[in-house]
């Protein structure tokens, strides 16, 4: 069902203001009537609506009384037609159904309320035009089945009567008020804070904004600072590690030097000893082979007694001795090779 356009009816013209808001949101034309019989007058003198949105509680005719003549007339039966009321008892939708009320918004209405209504609405077929039963017709006063009341006894039924009626349909009409005003009242506060946040939120991202800016300003000074800090820090380093590093070298340098003089003391007392040992050795072999030499002149003159002279025997003797002199001279280093 294609939904273009909308009759609103409600007496209050708070609730005509809010609803029309929401309809107006989603696109549609919206005609008003302040009054049922207002409204029934503009649809039998005006282009029809494409759905009828209608008060329950109003002086006069009330939504129900309405919705039932809108169906009893065939010129408007296949409007759809949506109620609008605070009252959402099992029993009202029943006889708000039964007189040709096709769905019931509660009151005040919210966006997504109206939304789904036409939602809802635009899924429905084209409604047909119907007829709503007549009431049955009050039997005839002289039916003689019915016992005849005296004309007291009618003023006094007809006087409780519309005080029971005055009563209750003064006390459903103010518990209506009373929701709906507390409705809009509700309505109203929740657009009003909707509107605060909205506007404590433009303000929060200001001062978000702001807050960016000054932290990126505080991060660069912060940065530039810590970097020349920083290079101070690494210059006095760089200068104490290369005084460290002097005086490990200079420490080294000393302990190394000390180590050489100690090794050079060692070496040369290791030269003496082994100097002096070589010439003990020395001496000792040059007497041996002196000794061996005396004993094989011994032998050479024992056995050649005729045979050597005695310069022979002086001849071995001072050869002995020259080489013991060569072998000690060699051990003192004073030989040139």
């Amino acid at each position: 069902m294609d939904i273009k356009n909308a009759l609103l009816v409600d007496d209050s013209k708070v609730a005509r203001f809010t609803l029309s808001k929401l309809l107006r949101g989603s696109n549609m034309e919206v005609s008003t009537a302040g009054s049922a019989e207002e409204a029934l007058d503009l649809l039998s003198n005006s282009d029809r609506p494409d759905v009828i949105f209608i008060d329950h509680l109003m002086p006069g005719m009330n939504g129900v009384e309405a919705a039932r003549a809108i169906r009893n007339n065939p010129v408007t039966a296949h409007i759809p037609i949506v109620m609008c009321t605070s009252g959402k008892s099992a029993e009202f939708e029943e006889t708000a159904h039964a007189v040709g009320v096709d769905v019931i918004l509660p009151k005040p209405p919210a966006r997504d309320g109206v939304t789904r209504v036409l939602e809802k609405l635009r899924a429905m077929p084209e409604v047909e035009p119907v007829t709503v039963s007549e009431e049955s017709r009050v039997p005839p006063a002289n039916d003689p089945d019915i016992p005849l009341l005296t004309e007291d006894q009618v003023a006094m039924a007809a006087r409780a009567e519309v005080k029971s009626q005055i009563s209750e349909q003064l006390h459903e009409r103010l518990t209506h008020l009373f929701d709906e005003q507390a409705g809009y009242l509700r309505q109203g506060m929740d657009e009003h804070n909707s509107l605060n946040t909205t506007l404590i939120n433009e303000k929060l991202a200001a001062l978000e904004a702001i807050l960016d800016v000054h932290q990126k300003a505080v991060a660069r000074t912060v940065t530039r600072e810590v970097n020349e800090l920083l290079k101070k820090l690494l210059s006095q380093h760089q200068r104490d590690t290369v005084q460290a590093m002097e005086k490990q070298a200079t420490d080294r340098n000393t302990f190394l030097l000390e180590e050489l003089d100690r090794q050079r003391d060692q070496d040369q007392e290791f030269w003496k000893s082994l100097q002096a040992d070589t010439l003990h050795q020395a001496t000792e072999a040059a007497r041996q082979q002196a000794e061996q030499v005396a004993r094989h002149l011994d032998e050479l003159a024992a056995n050649r007694r005729r045979k050597s002279s005695r310069n022979a025997y002086i001849g071995v003797l001072v050869a002995s001795l020259g080489i013991v002199g060569v072998s000690l001279a060699w051990m003192n280093d004073l030989l040139p090779f």
